[in-house]
């Protein structure tokens, strides 16, 4: 093992993969088998509460830019929305979610354009923002 995976492994993190990789290679048979996933899913049970997804999923729902950046709002979105799906199913429905937390200036400006592709009403809201 290299000195940066070590160092990548220290503290509770590594402690927990450790226990969980042996763990697994029992149910599984070899560790190969296990997929990203599965990975993610373990860590996450692990290291990500429910309580604190359902806080998240929270947090995205009253989601406003605020004083944020348009690129820093993009950011915050893309953070929180991996926690709440299922507000954000369609891309049409993504991209009524990220104009409705607009800032009022930017949002007033794209409300005229109708757009519905999430990535399309990023580019113009950065746009109007530079202005």
């Amino acid at each position: 093992m290299t000195e940066t995976m070590k160092q990548q492994q220290e503290g509770e993190a590594g402690i927990w993969w450790d226990t969980k990789r042996q763990l697994l290679i029992r149910e599984l048979g070899n560790i190969t088998i296990l997929t990203w996933e599965r990975f993610k899913e373990e860590f996450e049970n692990r290291f990500f509460p429910e309580s604190r997804k359902t806080q998240k999923a929270q947090e995205f729902a009253t989601l406003v830019q605020g004083n944020l950046t348009v690129e820093q709002y993009i950011a915050k979105f893309m953070e929180l929305g991996k926690f709440a799906p299922h507000l954000i199913a369609t891309e049409k429905i993504q991209a009524q979610k990220f104009q409705a937390g607009m800032n009022p200036r930017i949002q007033s400006y794209v409300a005229g354009f109708c757009i519905h592709n999430f990535q399309e009403l990023v580019n113009v809201a950065a746009i109007v923002e530079a202005e």
